[in-house]
């Protein structure tokens, strides 16, 4: 009987759990949200991309850099062809994508982009691609030189570290420095599946450069897009499923931000934990600029 009692108790904590983490991933995806359908005028599909874009990014003359035919684990994948960088001209009318060619010595078979990132290098002019990769199923970021006559992307090296272990997206600050989210703490499938499950805030931000590899801001759910400003003083990032954006001024904290951050973090935590405990609404509960 006594063995019974425990078993039931078990099972109830149990489903108490399960229901209790469904409703809280309900409300930090925002699914309880009705969606309103938007026509705008100006909007058209682009065709020639088969199998979606993750990523774009633009230089100042308006030609676009998109990644596609990204392969993520848990996601359904429609195509066992290698993924592909695409270019747009977004002045021209006729919106015509062009493959990119990749010249060098790349694995092309495993290529599966992610995160991209473009970098102009004062000195000389010259243009470099940074692409999160993620050759069967792991984590690297690979950097290219662009050559615009030829509309390629010219290989130069691969950069792997301990520390960029689930790279989401990066944002180049250099010719080989940048910075980059990791979107799990986990590597193994099954713990990255319980990560978000239980809510885990593990992910962080990354810098790094050839002289320094350091976590700079960390205490994320789903770390995801990443930026800077145009003056290069504020970082941005956000969570993939929250309404949270953090934003570090660079000038002002530099290496301190990630305590900073992290202070911040988990005071809006518990204001959210306190607002939910009393039944009001923390939609609009937003994060400090």
């Amino acid at each position: 009987m006594g063995k019974l009692a425990v078993l039931s108790l078990s099972v109830a904590a149990l489903a108490v759990l399960i229901g209790e983490r469904l409703i809280t991933l309900r409300h930090l995806s925002l699914s309880y949200r009705e969606l309103t359908q938007n026509y705008l005028p100006n909007c058209h599909h682009i065709e020639g991309i088969e199998y979606g874009a993750e990523d774009i990014t633009v230089l100042e003359n308006g030609l676009a850099f998109l990644s596609t035919g990204l392969k993520y684990p848990g996601l359904p994948s429609y195509s066992d062809d290698s993924g592909k960088i695409y270019t747009l001209n977004l002045l021209d009318s006729k919106m015509k994508i062009k493959t990119m060619n990749i010249k060098g010595d790349l694995d092309k078979d495993s290529f599966n982009p992610h995160g991209i990132s473009l970098y102009t290098d004062d000195k000389d002019g010259a243009v470099y691609l940074f692409v999160v990769n993620h050759p069967q199923g792991n984590s690297q970021v690979e950097i290219f030189r662009f050559v615009e006559d030829e509309n390629a992307l010219q290989y130069i090296k691969t950069i792997k570290h301990e520390l960029l272990h689930n790279v989401n997206d990066i944002v180049a600050v250099g010719t080989e420095s940048f910075y980059a989210t990791n979107d799990h703490y986990f590597t193994n499938g099954i713990l990255k599946f319980v990560e978000p499950f239980l809510s885990l805030p593990w992910c962080d931000v990354v810098y790094y450069s050839p002289q320094t590899v350091q976590v700079v801001a960390g205490g994320f759910l789903i770390a995801n897009g990443i930026n800077i400003s145009p003056d290069k003083r504020r970082l941005t990032w956000g969570h993939c499923v929250t309404t949270l954006r953090w934003t570090v001024n660079l000038e002002i904290y530099g290496w301190a931000a990630t305590q900073t951050v992290l202070n911040v973090y988990f005071m809006i935590q518990m204001i959210h934990l306190v607002l939910r405990l009393s039944g009001l609404r923390t939609s609009s509960l937003k994060s400090p600029r």
